[in-house]
């Protein structure tokens, strides 16, 4: 039978193949979402189109070892899931359960040899709150902001396409920024030419509650991946409704209250400007029993004393008031969203911290068929460890012999039980008597303050929701006219640079022209950035002559050179000789500096074109002549070759002849 369900649920079994064959392995699938639809036979492709098709709640299997060998490929199957999809394993955590037991113990009939009945009976079963939730990720989320696509090997319009695509990555961080701003996250930023190489968000929340998807776009690219616990956990798909717990407050005019499991797990933490004691008490009790409620001042506020009272629960106070850099250190890796509510989780974190050797040391000695956390709540009671297993513990009952009369209990014991339960019983009813004289006085200082509040509030109401819309456009506005201006700035700044360049190359075509001054285009050092800028300035063409000021860089820059054509290469000082040599072999003129005079004018060079050609001629003839030494070594070196083979000859064949 199937239990009523107001979700879609999917219970999937393997038909035939397995995780860790070679065969690809099929599923039987039962949906259960009002009514019941079958598939008997689905591949895994089919399947994760049947899930985002569906959109389930819960996708069942009686053993996640069907779906994927290893944690590797488990935790890649549940990324290929949508965030709000839950996988529960029914048979159990680390130890499993039969499905047919399961299914027995919980009025579900199937034949266990159909898988499309055990996939329906996995449904049913989780639809009754029966299993666990293979949990692989935190409640922390990745979001990275990068290029779409890769800039190239560069061209004339290279730089206008970096800046293009990086503004672009910047656009899409700030509207990232934008939805996050009720958030708590931690971002890194690259920032690169005209915007940013890349954008990283920390986010403490899970990916199906922000609303932000993995999408790529023609030029940025934004990637959301949940973080990876260390370890598969599995939470347990039905709590229990009154799991105890260990709640921080911190009380004022915002109240913040902050809950922690006795596992050190957040279970929630939030806070209000409206709430009362009493709303506050009764939420706390919807999520579960307080054993300790903490404060993070000494001494203890009148309004968490209060709170301890209601729930006769432990009261935690540190040995002296928590400092900020303590409270941020504790709070920050569950997350929180003022100082208020950082205030109460630290006191949380802290009461956790001082009991956390001791519920260690609980889980250790507590066997299997008691729960731990009972014996926990005990020993935070001040109860030592033994006698809280011994309490826990259920005496067995002794066997009565026949014919034997079991003794009456001394009415003394009995006495003595009544009058201790009745004393009890007097101290509650005491602490609910003054609880209720603590109610009655908040309730009427609340009245008078509700009273004075409404007149306040109907004269700001009107008034101030225009001033918030108008300062909110003022500050819009405002920031966009910032980043106009220094928008406007650097192009102004840019363009002054072009107009200055536009000049200068004005005058050196002036002086080519007029042929008295021959121009020497400068180039800063022998690097390939060098190169390209003074390129970028003047623009480098075949038939120029280079000033290298300083000459110590590699063979690529000189590559760079000897490519672009150009006429000679003039040297501010020594050139390295793999530089040099590139440029010899392409036949380009490296002269010294003394031999060719320079005066500078506006950031280039002229020299007197004579002396430019005797300093060449002179270069060529020097050159001819190494090519000349080069032609003799190496007839010189064949000869040498030529008779010492000839002498080996001479030896091999006397030796033959002896």
């Amino acid at each position: 039978m199937a239990a009523q369900t107001t979700q879609t649920i999917f219970g999937v079994d393997i038909v035939k193949g397995s995780s860790r064959s070679r065969e690809a392995p099929r599923y039987a699938v039962a949906v259960l979402n009002g009514s019941v639809e079958k598939y008997s036979s689905v591949s895994r492709f089919k399947l994760l189109r049947l899930i985002r098709q569906y959109r389930p709640g819960i996708l069942a299997v009686d053993s996640i070892t069907e779906l994927a060998e290893n944690r590797k490929e488990l935790v890649r199957f549940l990324k290929r899931l949508p965030p709000e999809v839950k996988l529960v394993q029914v048979t159990g955590n680390e130890h499993q359960e039969p499905l047919t037991k399961l299914g027995r113990d919980n009025g579900i009939t199937f034949n266990p040899v159909m898988p499309d009945e055990e996939a329906f009976a996995a449904a049913c079963l989780a639809s009754m709150g029966v299993g666990y939730i293979v949990s692989a990720f935190e409640d922390r989320t990745v979001i990275k902001v990068s290029r779409g696509r890769s800039l190239g090997r560069g061209g004339w319009s290279q730089n206008r396409y970096r800046r293009k695509v990086q503004g672009k990555v910047r656009e899409k961080v700030r509207e990232i920024e934008a939805k996050l701003k009720d958030r708590v996250y931690d971002m890194t930023i690259t920032e690169g030419f005209g915007g940013y190489v890349n954008g990283t968000f920390i986010v403490n929340a899970r990916r199906s509650d922000l609303g932000i998807h993995s999408s790529r776009e023609e030029d940025v690219q934004v990637t959301v991946t949940s973080v990876e616990k260390e370890a598969i956990e599995f939470i347990p798909l039905q709590r229990r409704k009154r799991d105890y717990i260990i709640v921080g407050v911190d009380p004022g005019t915002t109240t913040a209250v902050a809950i922690l499991d006795l596992n050190g797990r957040l279970v929630e933490v939030t806070s209000s400007r409206v709430s009362s004691i009493p709303d506050i008490i009764e939420h706390i009790s919807e999520k579960g029993r307080p054993v300790v409620i903490a404060t993070d001042v000494v001494p203890p506020p009148g309004a968490v004393e209060k709170i301890k009272r209601a729930f006769k629960a432990v009261l935690f106070t540190p040995n002296e008031r928590i400092p900020v850099e303590e409270k941020v250190r504790l709070a920050r890796p569950l997350g929180y969203s003022n100082d208020h509510e950082r205030d109460a989780l630290a006191a949380a974190v802290k009461a956790f911290n001082t009991y956390k050797n001791k519920f260690a040391q609980i889980d250790k000695k507590t066997p299997s068929h008691l729960d731990a956390n009972d014996v926990k709540a005990l020993a935070i009671e001040g109860k030592p460890i033994e006698m809280a297993l011994d309490m826990l513990t259920a005496p067995p009952a002794p066997e009565r012999p026949r014919g034997a009369i079991l003794p009456e209990t001394e009415p003394d014991a009995k006495l003595e039980e009544l009058r201790a339960r009745l004393k009890q019983k007097e101290e509650q009813v005491e602490n609910l008597r003054s609880y209720m004289g603590d109610l009655r006085r908040d309730m009427k200082h609340l009245e008078l303050r509700v009273s004075s509040q409404d007149r306040i509030i109907r004269n700001l109401k009107s008034k101030g929701i225009d001033d918030v819309r108008r300062t909110r456009e003022i500050t819009i506005r405002d920031g966009e006219i910032a980043r106009l201006k220094k928008e406007s700035a650097d192009l102004k700044r840019r363009n002054s640079e072009l107009q200055s360049n536009m000049d200068r190359l004005k005058h050196i075509r002036a002086m080519e022209f007029r042929g008295d001054k021959a121009p020497v285009k400068v180039v800063e050092s022998l690097s390939k950035e060098a190169v390209l800028n003074c390129d970028r300035k003047f623009g480098i063409k075949a038939g120029d002559v280079i000033f290298v000021r300083d000459a110590g860089g590699g063979a690529e820059a000189a590559a760079m050179l000897a490519e672009r054509g150009v006429k000679a290469v003039i040297k501010g000082t020594p050139m390295s000789h793999m530089a040099e040599e590139r440029l010899f072999r392409a036949k380009v003129p490296v002269l010294p500096r003394d031999d060719v005079p320079l005066k500078f004018v506006d950031g280039y060079a002229v020299l007197d074109p004579g002396r430019l050609e005797a300093a060449i001629e002179k270069w060529k003839a020097y050159a001819a002549g190494v090519e000349k030494r080069g032609r003799e070594e190496k007839l010189l070196g064949i000869i040498d070759e030529y008779r010492a083979k000839r002498a080996r000859e001479y030896r091999n064949d006397s030796k033959a002849s002896d």
